[in-house]
């Protein structure tokens, strides 16, 4: 007989519903991992002919518990294998694994590992909603960079994750994670932090940021992972393009 239904047998029903709530089954407190509005919007020359659309981007969590990942693998030449750790409200956590989710060493000029698919930057046709470009960054190492809406309850007022959870090139463990109410931006600067639109015509774009496109993570809510900002491309009769912003879309 479980201890809840002993209780029920020896103090009846209604003493039960006076039991102080620590008695009571912990509910798990899930992440809810969005994407703050786009910012920093360029258009960069690099050379060669190229047209590089920049942009900086932020992933926050606005859920009730932290977004956490735990990974480890049992030598430096095996892969990683990924959990994700969901807390409750009790205190007390489980791992679930998130076999479609992996990890690579950065490739950008950092020593440590990123979550591949973490994010994903697609350019689109305003008329027609067809994709024409896709942002050469795949993986990203996150944690708490800025606050983003601390109000929320069990937002802690200072970060918690850092970039050392993403270990080095020898790690075989890391802890990567978001607080509540904590955002990770990658700036406009950073390398592959952009989309190739050498090749595209003026005309009227919307640039989409989506969290966890692949849905591999355990969140309470999807309903918010993606925000976009719509631009129009123009080149001048000296060939030279510029960005116009036209409007923004909803954020986390």
């Amino acid at each position: 007989m479980s201890s809840r239904r002993l209780l029920a047998v020896t103090l009846g029903v209604a003493a039960i519903a006076a039991l102080p709530a620590s008695t009571a089954a912990a509910a798990p407190r899930y992440p809810d991992l969005g994407m703050a509005r786009l910012s920093d919007i360029y258009l960069t020359l690099p050379g060669g002919g190229a047209k590089h659309l920049r942009f900086s981007a932020t992933i926050v969590n606005v859920g009730a518990g932290p977004f956490e990942l735990i990974a480890s693998r049992p030598g430096p030449s095996a892969d990683f294998s990924v959990s994700q750790r969901i807390y409750d409200s009790d205190g007390s956590s489980v791992l679930v694994s998130t076999p479609g989710a992996g990890l690579t060493l950065g490739g950008d000029g950092h020593n440590h590992w990123h979550v591949n698919s973490l994010e994903r930057y697609e350019l689109r046709r305003l008329d027609n909603g067809v994709k024409v470009g896709t942002s050469s960054k795949s993986g990203f190492c996150f944690f708490d960079t800025g606050p983003y809406r601390t109000a929320l309850p069990g937002a802690p007022g200072s970060a918690v994750y850092t970039g050392a959870g993403c270990g080095d090139a020898g790690s075989l463990s890391v802890t990567m994670g978001l607080s509540v109410g904590w955002g990770d931006t990658y700036p406009w600067t950073l390398p592959d932090q952009y989309i190739d639109v050498s090749n595209l015509s003026g005309g009227k774009y919307r640039l989409v940021a989506e969290a966890d496109p692949f849905g591999w993570f355990s969140e309470s809510s999807r309903q918010n992972n993606s925000t976009w900002v719509d631009l129009a491309l123009t080149t001048n009769r000296k060939g030279t393009t510029r960005v116009k912003i036209l409007g923004y879309g909803p954020s986390a």
